[in-house]
């Protein structure tokens, strides 16, 4: 079974540098879980950066992760 974007709750992204900004192209999720808030395996995580919906996900809220 494949997993959905719609599945997966507490998204956590990593990997976002400046030098990046605005395609931030090396953010990823590093850890979410699912809707009964199972973590998702490496496997899964993986799957998941694969999304297009995750990549544009990343993509949107990868600079609010930046802490000054």
């Amino acid at each position: 079974m494949s997993l959905k974007f719609k599945e997966v709750v507490d998204i956590e992204i990593d990997g976002v540098c400046m030098d990046d900004y605005p395609d931030f192209c090396d953010a990823y999720v590093e850890c979410a879980n699912k809707l009964d808030g199972t973590p998702l395996t490496e496997e899964e995580l993986e799957d998941f950066n694969e999304l297009d919906e995750t990549r544009s996900y990343v993509n949107a809220n990868a600079y609010e992760t930046l802490i000054y």
